[in-house]
Order: C-alpha cells, then structure tokens, then sequence
C-alpha cells in the first residue's frame, strides 16, 4: 500500500516538474500557413538547396561568357648569352656578341564564330541545370513541410490528449476523496480505494509519456523551424471549422503530372539530349576571328642580330578540328544516347509510383471523411449518456464512478472526432503533397 501510495506522488511530482519545464517556454500560436512561411525561410535544408539555386545561375553565367572573345596578353624581360656559330659538322665555334637585354610583349584576341554547337550546347546545358536545382528546391521544401506537418498535426492530437488525461485525473481524485470519505464511514471497503489509487497512477503515467511526447514534438518543429528552444509552439487550427474539399480520385490523378518529381526528370531528359549535341559538336570543325601584336626585341633572325625591336601584327580567320575525335567520340555518343533513353523509363517508373501513392492516400483521405461522421454520431451520443447519468447522479440514483466513466467516455469521443478532422487535414495536404500542388 505504502509503496504504491509512493509510487502515485512520484508520478505526480514528474508531472508537476514537466508542467514546470513546459509553462516557463514562451507560447506561440501559429497557423499551417506561417508554418509553410517560417519551413521557405529559416529551415536549413531549404536553405541549402537555394544555395545550390544560386550556384548554378553563376555557372550559367560562366557558360555564357564562352561567347566573349578570348585575349591573350604576355609580357616578359629576358637575359640573352651571348651566340655561337658552327660549322655544319659542329666544328670551328666562333662566339657572336649580342645585346643581353631581351624583352617581349604579346596581344593575341580569338573571337569563336562557330564551335560545332558547342557553346550554345554548354549555356542550354547549365541552364537545365539552373531549373533542375530549383525543382530539387521545391522538392526539398516540399519534403519538409510534409513532416513538418505531420508533427504539427501530432502535437495538436497530443494537447488535446493531454487535457482528456488532466480532466480524467481530476475526476479520479474526486473519486478516491469521495471513496475515502465512505471508507472512514464504513460504507465502502479500503480495497475500492486501492483500486482507483491504482487507476490514478495509471493515468498519471500515460499523461507523462504523452507529456514527453509533447515537448519532443515542440523540440522537433523548433529545429526543423530554426527556432529557440524556450518556445511553446501551440497550433492554431481548429479541426471543427476545417472544410476540405472532395476533388475526386481523377483530378488527382491529373494533378500528379504537374509533380515537381516528373518534372526533374523532364528536365533531367532535356539537358540529356543537350549533352548529346555537346558530345556531337567534339566532332566538328571550329571557326573564329583571330587577331593579335607583338613586339619583341632584340631582332635575332638576322646576322648580325640587330639590337632594336620587331613589331608585327596580325588578323584572320582561324579554323581547326581535333580529327581524332571521329573515332574516339562515338562510344561517348552512345552512352549519351543510352543516358536518355534510361531518364524515360526512370520518369515512368516515378510516375507508377507516385499513382499508387496517391491510390492509398486518396483513399486514407475518404476513409477520415467518413470517420468524422461517424466520430460526430459517437459524441451526440456520448453526451446524451453524459447528460442522463448527470441527471442521474444529481438524484443519487448513480455512483461517482458512473459519473466518471460517463465523463470519461464523452471526452474520448470528442478527441476522437478531433483527431479524425486532423487526419482529414493531413491526408488533404498529402494529396496535395504528391501532386507538387503545395
């Protein structure tokens, strides 16, 4: 008796010391929408992926700077040893005095006209990638709002269970108060007492571990938000005056198209085939404008060497072609080509299974709409029970305990009906979720 009685106030003063630790973090209501809001601005992942966003629209940058002309410029001051002339058969060496100071300076401009397609290829390349990071953004957002979500969801089902656990303790020790009262009157055995001593700790442990999984929860979404610690996320929804709308299983279906999962791979399938005209133009001849000046001095291509500078310029049109790259291409070429065809039936696949996904979730979505009326006729009930048993016990007609479970029963089934609007909620934002429609 001594050590369940123990047992009972040190469950009490666990949850005396969460209750502590959960009133001193700041409460902070917040909507679905500010939560989407505060996912695009402050969780790190997001973040990341729009780093990568801005990382491609320089590279793109970079690919369409090819198309400026390249320019060359060399400057350099040299010392010359003095020359030796030879006979053809190395013999009679005669040293020849020069100028020691050499000095050289070069400008040099290439202007591409045609690259095979190279140039163009690169830029719509890079560019591709540009919108593929950004659908891998919007997937990455996506992502984490859905699990945002579902945790948002979670701790909105766990208040509300933690108020059933706090109105059901209370009515426990009303009861044993009451038990204890007739046990000293001798019109109630010491055993009844026991027995909803013991149906307190009982409820005073699972408040607990919902309590644990409260501040987990809160944890969870500070993180995922970039948020402080001492603060007490408290969802402002309210499950009664959610409506969602029944768009039936074809438009979603139809919707899924629009996922931005297809759609890399769309782009994925683009850049592929740009990749193939990178590969293509390998193969072919390029053309520019080329033109450039240089200075060098001492003249040395004459004897004697004349100590004085040599200017020359020059401008034309310039052609070359690696000609080894008709035959060392074509195995590149194919497995290009083999690339492409792989992304469609990599896209096909993503889109069967993104059909099956949406098949359950479409029909996990109906099953919580018909659950809501059903969980609506199961609290008419449970408070028309509640109400006859109140009349009931007001007339001494009915024990304490009645009461209790009356209570009991009338509480659980409005969590019920909450917890099944909250899941009308989820499965609404998952079809939404798998369709890329958030």
């Amino acid at each position: 008796m001594r050590l369940r009685k123990l047992a009972v106030l040190l469950l009490l003063a666990g949850n005396s010391i969460m209750a502590c630790r959960m009133s001193a973090q700041k409460p902070l209501r917040m909507t679905i929408d500010e939560l989407f809001r505060r996912v695009e601005q402050s969780n790190v992942e997001v973040k990341a992926a729009q780093k990568d966003v801005n990382i491609s629209r320089q590279l793109e940058k970079t690919a369409k700077a090819k198309r400026l002309p390249d320019i060359d410029l060399e400057a350099g001051v040299n010392y010359l040893g003095d020359a030796t002339i030879l006979e053809r058969d190395f013999s009679k060496p005669t040293r020849s005095p020069m100028p020691h100071l050499g000095n050289t300076l070069s400008l040099s401009l290439y202007q591409p006209l045609y690259a095979g397609g190279e140039i163009s290829a690169g830029i719509e390349k890079t560019r591709f990638q540009t919108q593929i990071a950004s659908t891998d953004l919007k997937i990455v957002t996506d992502d984490i709002k859905i699990e945002v979500l579902e945790c948002y969801l979670n701790l909105l089902k766990n208040r509300n269970l933690l108020n059933v656990y706090d109105e059901n303790i209370k009515l426990t020790k009303e009861l044993i108060s009451e038990m204890k009262a007739r046990s000293e009157q001798g019109v109630a055995l010491s055993n009844d007492v026991t027995r909803y001593e013991l149906n307190l700790s009982n409820l005073t442990y699972d408040r607990s571990t919902v309590a644990n999984a409260v501040e987990h929860l809160n944890y969870s979404l500070l993180v995922y938000l970039g948020m402080d610690e001492d603060v007490m996320i408290e969802p402002d929804l309210d499950p009664n005056n959610v409506s969602m709308p029944d768009l039936g299983l074809n438009h979603w279906k139809q919707e899924v198209e629009m996922s931005p999962k297809l759609k890399k791979f769309d782009l994925a399938y683009s850049q592929a085939k740009t990749q193939e005209k990178l590969v293509r133009s390998q193969m072919l001849p390029s053309i520019g404008i080329t033109a450039g000046n240089n200075l060098e001095g001492p003249i040395t291509i004459c004897i004697p060497v004349m100590d004085n500078n040599l200017n020359s310029w020059w401008f034309g049109v310039k052609l070359s072609m690696n000609l080894s790259s008709l035959y060392k291409n074509n195995s590149s070429l194919k497995a290009a080509k083999m690339e492409t065809a792989k992304l469609v039936d990599n896209r096909q696949a993503e889109k069967e299974i993104l059909d099956r996904k949406m098949d359950q979730v479409y029909k996990y979505y109906t099953e919580a709409c018909e659950q809501v009326e059903t969980q609506k006729k199961n609290v008419e009930l449970a408070n028309e029970n509640y109400r006859i048993v109140s009349r009931r016990y007001s007339a001494d007609l009915s024990l304490l305990t009645d009461m209790l479970d009356a209570s009991t029963a009338k509480l659980d089934a409005e969590v019920r009906l909450v917890n099944a609007r909250v899941n009308v909620v989820f499965y609404y934002y998952q079809l939404k979720y798998i369709s890329g429609n958030f």
